[in-house]
């Protein structure tokens, strides 16, 4: 770097250095807060009932999806609704790259992105039950490993359960004999486990805190922060108004608590599995905080979804951004293109990308660490009236400000740039390179809840049956950009950096995906 390009680096730095480490008065509106110690709540999630969720039921080992659907999509969707985020990220990858290692032996070409030692099965046994037999297996490993039951995990003992009583009956080896030398991989079983366990060192050696043994040799925590992360405003007082708060959790019924920081990958720099040097390597710049009008024109947006809000604009919000939307994008994909396992396998490796990008966005959430909308818009306007949504059986209301808050759920983590965003930008930029470039999607995906399932106010919303289909990628990437604004939990400039950060990072992969699977780029067995 040039002399003067170091400078005006330094300088740049100096000046943002200071800019965070001082509290500012931007203007006469601001500062609004009132008595230190009255706290912004956020509010958890207590849906969907559970007559909405996808019930366990015992796998066919002869069917296509069963086994993904019953051991690996269904437990990211129950741990996303019901432990939050923390594992669930872990799990989205994990489960993936267990998967994908346990499969790619049972095709002509298939390759694992991690070395798992595990050699390529002969043509004899690549047969349906077989591919089954092993996905399944390492699914149960993984989740044994990173779920178990001793520390209250319910989702081995769940899946343990349901291949039980998996069909044909007799079929599948809960407790296999893999003592043995190349031979134990004749068994499928044996082939599953050992993929689980290749995946699961490799994320304890990559940097996940997954057993807490990163910050304590006693009474370990799965997932505890190991990053020494400090928030520079406390969960009571706001007085560096474009940085992260801690928000007061509750779900309503008497229980809050200070929420904790997405933050536990961080410490060490974790390892990506996908992404290449140059993409590691991307930056977002942070929207102009400190100027009043940009931040009251973001808070006022936010208060003016809040105050249209209805069946359709909630249910956007709660699917685009509260849950694992990919998952039912994918389950429809597959029936519509008849998808074989291991083709939605290898599709599914866009689960291994998200859980890359994470890191990415995550590492810049905490070098910009950003105030979220609950905050910035008590800090803004304080007691005074603002229209918004004021809940169920009240709507549209004029309400302190102080009173306001999100529809969904905060994310446990600095503002900018939305993880969200970025996620859907790389999810669709994937679908379009699986496509052969086709920007449409036919038929479109279609998300919603039956009457009575929200994800925020369940068994009173929706009041009828609301679905809104999605059918091109330009749509997908801008109804879920909207339904973080909707939700409240992210300002427009949060989604922009997030689809700004990550546009091209499914291009950048494809050619690692086309050497995973080569059938991809046309070749056959």
């Amino acid at each position: 770097m040039a002399a003067s390009a170091l400078t005006a680096t330094l300088k740049v730095f100096v000046t943002l250095s200071a800019f965070l480490a001082t509290p500012r008065v931007v203007s006469s509106l601001g500062y609004a807060w009132g008595t230190p110690g009255n706290v912004v709540a956020t509010r958890i999630d207590l849906g969907p009932p559970q007559r909405c969720l996808p019930q366990p039921t015992p796998p066919n080992l002869d069917a296509p999806y069963d086994v993904y659907d019953q051991l690996l999509s269904n437990p990211i969707s129950y741990i996303f609704v019901r432990s939050g985020p923390q594992p669930a990220f872990f799990w989205l990858g994990g489960l993936s790259l267990a998967g994908w290692n346990a499969i790619a032996p049972y095709d002509c070409g298939a390759l694992p992105p991690i070395p798992t030692g595990i050699p390529r099965r002969p043509r004899a046994q690549r047969t349906q039950r077989n591919r089954n037999r092993a996905l399944a297996a390492a699914l149960l490993r993984f989740q044994d490993l990173s779920d178990p039951p001793g520390a209250g995990g319910p989702f081995a003992a769940i899946a343990r359960q349901l291949l039980a009583a998996s069909s044909p009956a007799g079929v599948f080896q809960l407790n296999p004999d893999c003592s043995g030398g190349k031979s134990k991989y004749n068994t499928p079983e044996c082939v599953g486990i050992a993929a689980a366990e290749a995946s699961y060192a490799f994320f304890q050696a990559a940097g996940y805190n997954v057993d807490g043994s990163r910050t304590r040799s006693f009474n370990k925590a799965a997932f505890e922060d190991y990053s020494n992360y400090v928030p520079k405003n406390s969960p009571w007082d706001l007085p560096f108004p474009c940085n992260y708060q801690p928000l007061h959790e509750t779900d309503g019924r008497g229980k809050f608590m200070i929420t904790y920081p997405n933050l536990s990958y961080l410490r060490s720099g974790v390892n990506f599995t996908l992404l290449n040097e140059t993409e590691r390597a991307r930056t977002v710049p942070m929207w102009n905080c400190s100027d009043i009008n940009t931040y009251k024109r973001e808070v006022d947006e936010i208060l003016a979804y809040s105050a249209t809000l209805n069946d359709t604009t909630k249910t956007q919000a709660e699917f685009l951004g509260g849950g694992p939307w990919w998952l039912v994008a994918i389950a429809q994909l597959r029936a519509a293109k008849a998808w074989s396992t291991t083709d939605l396998m290898a599709f599914n490796l866009v689960q291994i990308l998200q859980l890359d990008t994470m890191i990415l966005f995550l590492k810049e959430k905490l070098f910009h660490d950003s105030v979220r909308p609950a905050s910035a818009v008590r800090w803004l306007y304080g007691s005074s009236p603002v229209t918004a949504y004021g809940g169920p059986g009240v709507g549209t209301t004029s309400m302190p400000a102080r009173d306001w808050v999100p529809y969904i759920l905060t994310s446990h983590e600095a503002e900018y740039p939305s993880g969200t965003a970025c996620w859907c930008r790389l999810f669709t930029e994937w679908l379009t390179l699986w496509q052969g470039g086709s920007t449409s999607i036919s038929p479109p995906i279609t998300f919603g809840w039956p009457q009575g399932c929200s994800l925020r106010e369940p068994e009173v919303g929706p009041s009828a049956d609301t679905f809104f289909s999605l059918g091109s990628m330009e749509q997908f990437r801008k109804t879920c950009q909207d339904a973080r604004v909707i939700g409240g939990v992210h300002f427009r400039a949060g989604v922009t950096g997030g689809d700004q950060l990550c546009e091209g990072i499914a291009g950048g992969v494809w050619p690692k995906a086309l050497a995973l699977y080569p059938k991809l780029a046309g070749s056959k067995c």
